[in-house]
């Protein structure tokens, strides 16, 4: 069903992973790259001392359970701008339940995680969350929603071609859907 709403949208499932395929080797690298290297060590910028280590502004016992004793600036920043984002995407998109909530969550899981990690990665990634931040407003504030509405109504109205070759993908999707649909047939006529 989800594919025939797909074509008839004229929309690829699969349009929004490269981009994400294509960044994920850099993102790994970065968790190595900053506290490793001897460039950054020592290395200011506005109130972090050091960019290959985290920036502690609040210092406290240890909590075992978390391993923390500090808090983190730079990835109290990341945390919020990422929060920041979540809220305008839910209002223009109209998650709701789970997915809501899934979206506040993972931000905290974030700062969780990346608390201890280099003030650098941290400032890599809240530059990362403005700069998307900014290009969604852009672009929200540039599309007409009437027309693209417009369009997908043209899409759906067309009607199939039947010539059309499909991706690899897409033919063995369909075939693997049909034959889905042919078990519990072919079940029910063995009993």
């Amino acid at each position: 069903e989800y594919l025939k709403l797909y074509k008839k949208a004229g929309v690829n499932p699969l349009g929004g992973c490269l981009p994400l395929l294509i960044q994920m080797p850099i993102i790994l690298a970065f968790f190595r790259f900053f506290p490793n290297l001897f460039e950054l060590r020592g290395q200011g910028f506005l109130w972090m001392h050091d960019l290959s280590t985290y920036d502690s502004v609040i210092n406290f016992p240890l909590i075992p359970l978390l391993n923390w004793d500090h808090i983190s600036l730079m990835c109290l920043l990341m945390t919020a701008s990422t929060l920041v984002q979540t809220y305008f995407n839910n209002q223009t998109s109209g998650a709701t339940g789970q997915m809501k909530y899934i979206g506040y969550i993972t931000p905290l899981i974030f700062f969780g995680v990346l608390n201890s990690y280099p003030a650098g990665l941290n400032y890599y990634y809240f530059c990362a969350n403005i700069l998307t931040f900014s290009q969604q407003y852009f672009i929200r504030f540039m599309v007409d929603d009437k027309k693209i509405h417009a369009q997908i109504q043209e899409n759906k109205k067309k009607p199939e071609d039947p010539n059309k070759k499909k991706s690899g993908f897409a033919a063995k999707m369909e075939e693997m859907m049909r034959q889905q649909r042919q078990a519990p047939a072919i079940q029910t006529k063995k009993k």
